[in-house]
């Protein structure tokens, strides 16, 4: 992770005019990860704080309209008899039980549980929100997800600076990046074996 996020910054420095369709793209394709290596540069001064929002808010939209749309075909029973079914099964009827038939909190919830898009995808199918429903329920999930994980990124990079200018030593500041990581995948597994048992 370390090693991507430092050759994703070299790469924005040699091409400026490329930085928008990185943050777009990154944003698009990488997820929650995008989003933090994203933070990370914003704290380094590698990239503008108000481009990384509002392109990140806007980069968004495209991968969860993807799972909302392929939430309502035929294809997502294909998805939901993989070998993984019943634990993302039993995640996205917790998420429903848990929402109470609030969409917004129902979305909150699959933004922030391990396998997210399978989980929007399973909660979309089980209930019967319209197209501008989810755009309308999804905007705050989205904006709240953003404000978090660019945020821990943000910290995580003024943390990696500070430790490696005290310290003077590199490996010390990335030790602080792997226990963040690790703090993250701890609160999605927690939330994942919190939802799981629900079920149970």
């Amino acid at each position: 992770m370390i090693e991507w996020i430092e050759w994703l910054r070299v790469f924005i420095i040699n091409h400026r005019s490329l930085e928008y369709i990185i943050i777009l793209g990154g944003v698009i394709f990488g997820g929650e990860f995008a989003l933090f290596a994203l933070g990370f540069l914003v704290a380094q001064g590698v990239l503008p704080a108000f481009s990384v929002v509002v392109l990140s808010f806007l980069g968004s939209f495209p991968p969860n309209i993807l799972w909302f749309l392929l939430g309502k075909t035929a294809t997502v029973e294909r998805i939901i008899k993989h070998r993984y079914a019943s634990t993302i099964s039993i995640i996205g009827e917790a998420v429903t039980r848990a929402s109470r038939g609030n969409h917004f909190i129902g979305l909150i919830f699959a933004k922030f549980i391990v396998g997210t898009p399978v989980v929007l995808t399973t909660y979309v199918q089980k209930t019967d929100l319209s197209f501008w429903q989810f755009i309308f329920y999804e905007t705050p999930a989205i904006a709240l997800s953003l404000l978090i994980l660019i945020s821990i990124g943000y910290l995580s990079g003024l943390g990696f600076t500070y430790l490696a200018d005290i310290f003077n030593n590199i490996y010390v500041a990335i030790g602080f990046i792997l226990l963040i990581m690790a703090i993250i995948l701890a609160a999605q597994s927690w939330l994942k074996k919190r939802f799981t048992d629900v079920k149970n």
